[in-house]
């Protein structure tokens, strides 16, 4: 056992196969495997990485669903799972990372709701969910990601009216709502967002 290592990173390769189940019971603080091609779903013992602070896991040719053990990794400060082909929903067990900083589960099938949950992300600055299959409206919720300096929710399917709570995001520079399906007037509440350079 490795017992000393705590940063990881094999990423940018075309390794394959499975993960070796001894990474899952490692000390590790960074992990990365961006870039490669592995097989079939991503394995329940992620949960086993209780001290990782970054996780990379973008590009690796995962499908089948984020597991919900994902909420256990409670010292997560980025994690990165954007294209992958997961499909299903976002586990509502993601509320549970409340030190993450920058989430990107974009470039997925992605599908059902944005979880309320999502709201307990506190320390959110990146929140990156475009390009999936996601459905139902904005949760009021994201208006208590107070950190937030951007938001892409753009190219999927979500639908109903911008909440009016987007204007609690005051440190918001940019968000992209574009390529969805929602309808109601825009609210009066975006004003408020002083720092807001790009809005599509």
């Amino acid at each position: 056992k490795l017992n000393n290592l705590s940063y990881l990173d094999l990423g940018v390769n075309n390794l394959s196969g499975n993960i070796p189940r001894g990474i899952w019971h490692m000390d590790l603080k960074f992990l990365s495997f961006a870039d490669n091609n592995f097989n079939g779903s991503m394995p329940e013992e992620i949960g086993m990485l209780e001290n990782v602070i970054h996780l990379d896991m973008r590009q690796c040719n995962f499908n089948g669903s984020i597991p919900r053990e994902i909420g256990k990794l409670v010292n997560l400060k980025i994690l990165y799972l954007g294209g992958n082909d997961f499909s299903g929903s976002i586990p509502p067990e993601i509320g549970f990372l409340k030190q993450l900083g920058e989430l990107d589960l974009s470039s997925n099938f992605l599908s059902g709701k944005i979880p309320s949950t999502i709201g307990n992300l506190s320390s959110l600055n990146y929140l990156y969910l475009y390009g999936n299959s996601l459905s139902g409206s904005i949760p009021d919720e994201v208006g208590n990601l107070h950190s937030l300096s951007t938001i892409q929710l753009l190219a999927n399917n979500l639908s109903g009216s911008i909440p009016a709570s987007i204007g609690n995001l005051i440190n918001l520079n940019s968000i992209r709502l574009n390529g969805n399906k929602l309808s109601g007037s825009i609210p009066s509440t975006i004003g408020n967002l002083t720092n807001l350079k790009e809005l599509t």
